[in-house]
Formats: C-alpha cells, structure tokens, sequence
C-alpha cells in the first residue's frame, strides 16, 4: 500500500494503488495546463461580463445577481490558479522556506472554497428568482426588486466569510524542523481542538452547505421545467380559442430567455461541482482516502479532474451568456465590435 512522506512543500506519495508517474502526470497537465489556460481565460471572460452588464444597466435585479455572480467567480479562479500552482507535484524538486501543502490549504484552498460556495448561493438565488418569474410572472418585479437583489447578494458575501473561521480558529503558524531533509520550514500547527472542530465544519461546510446548494438549483430547475411546458401548452389553448387574456399573464420573451439561460447556467454548476463534493463525501467515510492515508494517490488523480470541471464551471458563464442572451450579444458587440465579426 502507499508510503507517504512529507518533505516540506509536496506530500509526495511513494507507493500507491497508482503509478505515481500517471499521477504527476494528470496533477501536472490537468491542474497547471488545462486548469491554469482555462481559468485565465474566465478571468477575463468574468471581468468582461461585469463590464457588459455594467453598459446594460445595473436596475435590473438579474443583471445585479449576475454581476455578483461574475466577481465571485473571479475570485475562485484566482485563488484556484494558485491553488494549482502549489499543488503541482513539481514543487517536490524546489526547496522552499514554507511547507506548501500547508500555505495551500489555509491561505489559498479556503478562500477558494469560500468563493465557490458564494458562487453556489447566488446561482441558487437567482434560480430562485427565475422560478419565481415563471410561476409568478405578474409579481416577480415586486417582490425581487433591484435593491432586494442588491442586499440579498451582499448578504450571502457576508455571511459565508463565517466559512474562513473555524479552519483559521484552530492553527497557528511556526516553524518546524525537518529532520529527514536537515531544515526548517514555516508551516501552521493544529492546536489541539482541531480534530474536533473539523469535524463539525466538515460536516457544515463540505456537506450540508453544497448539497443544500444542489437541491435548491435541481427543485427549482424542476419546477422551471414544468412550468414552461404547461405555459406554453396553456398558450396554444389560448391562440386555438382566439383568447386575449393570455397576454397579460404570459411570459414576455425577455424573461423566458432569461429563465432558460440560467436554468444551463444552474445545470452547469450541479453537473460540475458534483464530482468534487462526492469526493469529500467519501473521503470523509473512507480514512484510506485523506492525506497519509494508503488510497491518497486515488484522491489526488481524482482532484485533479474535479478541480478542472470547477474551474471550466466558472470559466464558461461568458459563452452562455453570449449565446443565449440577445441583450448580451447586442451590448458586447456594440462595444468590442471584433466579437461582431468573429459571430
């Protein structure tokens, strides 16, 4: 089984289920290729998404969700591009002054989760204020309001810092001496609480928080779905019988757009946040699965895809954007006139 050794900056795993070649390999090519080109590319995908919406106008309650969806997704990427760079196995060859597995957890892994999960609330939010719209569609605009909109984002900003607290509650940072490597590194010590406390804010953190997420996004979806297709078998019965009442309780297309370009936008976040949460799922089941345990390969050669769809989740809200809404395009074209070209 696995033999693992810390050496200061990498956990590096000598003997394992897996090859540790073909770990480095896909920890390397997933993590510092592919995650680092594509999170690069939805940073600047993010950044124009807040501009875009910023030309289109921020009174529109939708417009303010996206654009705190857009900043907190910005943040993900950045903290999860360091989070790829310290966690490339390439690290075990450069002798550094901090233990890097400890730098990347508490000063890079955290604030990275803590914007994902900001990202999940809001998506749920605006989820919400969809299935609001299309249930509703008469008293959607009077109840979520742009200043509804604008509180209800900043609070979720607010109260999930709570999720940075416990993990920075129970360490320290000092130096510890190496002996097998005749150095000292600085890394953070765990006091004694912090099996304890962990364990609770695993079970909120890891557990509670993004499965709530994902039962919020899939009722909602649901409904959604539902909704819109007695909608519109109810408008045919309407043009069959020649009724003009309809017309007052429809949709407008606008909002049947908006409704299905967040409905992909919820899909997206579900279909790839899943892996990486049914990941910690097991891993707080299965010790043989944490770190320094026998199956830490297996965890590892399985972050490294996870992270990636994480990061291609938060990445590829522009393309939706863009091609499924009209206003969007229109605004962005208008501006960058070279995107009217390439379309």
């Amino acid at each position: 089984m696995a033999s693992n050794i810390t050496e200061g900056n990498f956990l590096i795993v000598n003997k394992g289920v897996i090859d540790s070649t073909l770990v480095e390999f896909f920890m390397t090519f997933n993590l510092m290729l592919c995650a680092v080109l594509i999170g690069i590319a939805g940073i600047v995908g993010n950044v124009i998404n807040i501009l875009n919406f910023q030309k289109q106008g921020l009174q529109d309650s939708v417009n303010v969700t996206l654009t705190a969806l857009a900043v907190s997704d910005i943040g993900a990427l950045f903290f999860q591009l360091l989070v790829n760079i310290l966690f490339n196995p390439l690290w075990r060859r450069v002798q550094l002054p901090f233990s890097s597995s400890s730098v990347l957890a508490m000063v890079f892994f955290y604030p990275h989760g803590y914007f994902i999960r900001v990202s999940g609330f809001i998506t749920a939010f605006a989820a919400f204020e969809r299935c609001l719209c299309v249930v509703l569609p008469m008293d959607v605009k009077r109840i979520i309001t742009r200043n509804v909109a604008v509180v209800v984002n900043i609070i979720i900003f607010i109260v999930l810092l709570l999720y940075l607290y416990p993990e920075h509650s129970v360490v320290y940072m000092d130096w510890l001496n190496i002996p097998a490597l005749n150095r000292t590194v600085l890394t953070f010590v765990f006091r004694e609480n912090f099996e304890m406390v962990m364990t609770y804010t695993n079970i909120t953190n890891d557990l509670f928080i993004p499965y709530i997420t994902f039962l919020v996004l899939i009722i909602c979806t649901v409904v959604i779905v539902i909704q819109l297709k007695s909608k519109s078998k109810w408008r045919q019965s309407l043009l069959e019988h020649k009724l003009s009442r309809g017309s007052k309780t429809e949709l407008s297309i606008k909002d049947k757009k908006a409704v299905i370009m967040l409905t992909v936008v919820s899909v997206l976040y579900v279909s790839c946040l899943t892996p990486q949460c049914v990941l910690i799922t097991v891993i707080g089941f299965m010790q043989d699965l944490k770190v320094e345990g026998p199956l830490w390969d297996i965890s590892l050669m399985t972050i490294s895809f996870s992270s990636l769809l994480e990061t291609i989740n938060c990445s590829v809200s522009f393309i939706v954007y863009y091609k499924m809404s009209s206003k969007f395009k229109e605004t962005l074209n208008s501006w960058l006139p070279v995107f009217k070209r390439i379309s």
